[in-house]
């Protein structure tokens, strides 16, 4: 049975850094290279100034901002941060940071210009957990309509029982903190579809599919079950 995560329950602290989604992802921080143009956009979804916006103003500002403030961490991975600052008070700007590069270096993997197809082996454990992949889609879009204000919503394995969960974070949030292994996700925050969507989130989700990149996700939910 698969669960949907509130956020009166699902965060607790991680453990020591033992599993890593992103090892390329260190510090001092670049800006991944994509696996597509971002001056061509995501047909069918996002055009080039959307997704021009969202990763060279947006995306880039974090590792910016992240490479003024991160002394003492240089060769660690973005991860190793993120659950190094994880709760501290005078690391926040630093977990924001950091926690917001990985997001969208997380994101940029999981689509791609006209998507890719599921994998049959991956069509199954989705199938298994949520009744169908219909019904996953229909679960995690109303999860990410429902994610209050600015933040993320994906899907995950959680390591405790192997199952699959639907995970929301608010702002800079990520699952990595709560000890849930991401194989998914998708950005909310407005900034990553206002100029296509206006504030019309649900089309956004809806649309989001046409994009995924079934492949990347996986890749992902191999390495996490290993």
């Amino acid at each position: 049975m698969f669960r949907v995560l509130s956020k009166a329950t699902a965060r607790v602290a991680a453990p020591a850094m033992c599993f890593t989604s992103l090892p390329s992802l260190t510090y001092p921080a670049e800006l991944p290279k994509l696996s597509f143009d971002y001056k061509d956009g995501v047909a069918p979804v996002f055009s080039p100034r959307q997704i021009e916006l969202h990763y060279t103003k947006h995306h880039k500002s974090y590792v910016d901002k992240l490479n003024t403030i991160g002394a003492g961490f240089e060769g660690k991975t973005i991860e190793e941060i993120i659950l190094a600052t994880d709760g501290k008070v005078d690391k926040k700007v630093m977990f924001n940071q950091a926690a917001q590069h990985f997001n969208h270096s997380f994101y940029w993997n999981c689509i791609c210009p006209g998507g890719k197809a599921i994998p049959k082996e991956l069509e199954s454990a989705i199938a298994k957990a949520f009744g169908s992949v219909e019904k996953f889609k229909e679960a995690f879009q109303a999860a990410g309509a429902n994610n209050f204000g600015s933040g993320w919503t994906w899907l995950c394995i959680d390591p405790k029982t192997n199952a699959l969960v639907i995970d929301n974070t608010s702002n800079a949030g990520c699952p990595l903190t709560a000890n849930l292994r991401p194989i998914l996700t998708v950005d909310v925050w407005e900034h990553a579809y206002y100029k296509d969507f206006e504030n019309r989130r649900p089309d956004y989700l809806n649309d989001f599919w046409k994009i995924v990149n079934w492949e990347y996700v996986a890749q992902q939910y191999a390495h996490v079950s290993k």
